[in-house]
């Protein structure tokens, strides 16, 4: 899910050769010393009510509530910002439910729209039948939830068990574009929760794959900040 910034052009990525388009890299661990604990949480806030996805095909938005999509996001995102979609969406992204497990909730981010069919398009599939609600960012909350995300990572390697530990973390660019000079708010956050002797690196990235927090099924997410805390256990050399 590697990123150019906003451009959403062309990514360079390298795998035992000089880094190039259309390439994925992939790094393995293996061994009985290994922990790995994962975290991913948003921090948006929600706005308006939830409304029922009612056509739709694959990651193309039709329709809410049998009315087009694009007409609801331009009146609820008002003149100014629905000029500049669907670059603005990337402040204004969708968390969608699936009816039969409401607990279960994924966030998607707008990448194109369709103004002859009144749609929208996502970085992720958007289900007929599910529901959305439109949401917008607040700082404090946005760091709070790398907090939470860096805190489920920590709690799945465990405390006071292991030795060596890198934390690795990954946030969408909307959070980038919309926090600017503020990323750094989250980036501490999520410190003081992995432990500021704990490694970090990460970058910036146009989806997030992660465990979900209440299901465990790995999901593609947007607009998260996903960590990744890697460890050896004491005692033990890793394979």
């Amino acid at each position: 899910m590697a990123g150019d910034g906003a451009d959403f052009r062309e990514t360079l990525v390298g795998a035992d050769c000089a880094p190039r388009t259309q390439v994925a890299a992939a790094v393995g661990f293996y061994g009985a010393a290994i922990r790995i604990g994962h975290g991913s949480a948003g921090g948006w806030d929600e706005f308006g009510r939830r409304r029922q996805i009612t056509r739709s095909r694959g990651n193309v938005l039709f329709q809410f509530d049998g009315e087009p999509a694009l007409d609801l996001y331009e009146r609820y995102l008002g003149e100014d910002e629905a000029r500049g979609l669907p670059g603005s969406g990337l402040l204004f992204p969708l968390r969608i439910f699936d009816p039969e497990r409401p607990d279960h909730d994924i966030v998607r981010t707008i990448l194109a729209v369709g103004h002859d069919a009144r749609s929208m398009t996502f970085a992720g599939d958007v289900p007929e039948g599910w529901t959305a609600q439109l949401m917008r960012g607040n700082f404090d909350r946005l760091a709070a939830g790398a907090a939470m995300a860096a805190r489920q990572a920590a709690d799945g390697v465990g405390p006071g068990r292991t030795g060596d530990q890198i934390a690795i973390l990954v946030s969408c660019i909307g959070r980038r574009l919309l926090m600017g000079q503020h990323t750094a708010d989250e980036l501490e956050a999520a410190s003081g929760e992995s432990g500021l002797q704990v490694p970090q690196l990460g970058f910036y990235s146009y989806g997030e794959i992660s465990p979900h927090r209440v299901s465990g099924v790995c999901e593609l997410h947007n607009q998260t900040m996903t960590v990744t805390t890697i460890a050896e256990v004491a005692g033990n050399s890793s394979a």
